[in-house]
């Protein structure tokens, strides 16, 4: 955006949706491929999953669609204000929303408004899912929230993605 890459494309007989989409294709090869690098660490340090080998391809689909579903909010504000700075400050926006999950602390062990936030927080509800898959087994009811809540981060983000990308189109 910054280089006007984007703008450049616009004029080829390629479709509009397909230069978004192959940007976000990249995002989810690029969160799967450096999950892997996370795995042999744990295995290294002595990490098995309850649920095998098809548990650990579960593991890395779950972060690469997370990917899909959370990089939608930073290429819709990418493609409203064709500013880098502004998405990088996302980072300051979304960061703290990681302390606010079951990411350091058991949700039992969480109390008063943090356990309020971290309840709605749908990052809870992944890394519940994810750390199902490593210590408790295939728990449906985690996996299914979990999922639940990609679909949910995914469906606002690409709303907002996509009707950057319309009115993007429309302006220029």
């Amino acid at each position: 955006m910054q280089n006007g890459c984007f703008d450049r494309l616009l004029p080829t007989p390629v479709r509009r949706l397909a230069i978004l989409l192959g940007h976000l294709c990249a995002n989810v090869a690029v969160a799967a491929g450096l999950t892997v690098p996370i795995l042999l660490v744990g295995f290294a340090l002595g990490v098995r999953f309850e649920t095998g080998p098809l548990g650990v391809i579960v593991f890395v689909a779950f972060a690469a669609v997370w990917s899909l579903a959370f990089s939608g909010f930073g290429y819709a504000i990418a493609l409203k204000t064709g500013n880098p700075g502004a998405v990088n400050s996302t980072f300051l926006l979304f960061f703290p929303f990681l302390f606010l999950t079951t990411s350091y602390v058991p949700r039992s062990q969480l109390t008063g408004w943090l356990h309020t936030v971290a309840a709605w927080n749908p990052v809870t509800y992944l890394l519940e899912g994810m750390r199902s898959l490593v210590s408790s087994g295939w728990g449906a009811a985690r996996l299914g929230e979990a999922l639940l809540a990609v679909v949910a981060v995914g469906a606002l983000s690409m709303t907002l993605c996509f009707s950057a990308l319309r009115a993007r189109l429309r302006r220029g």
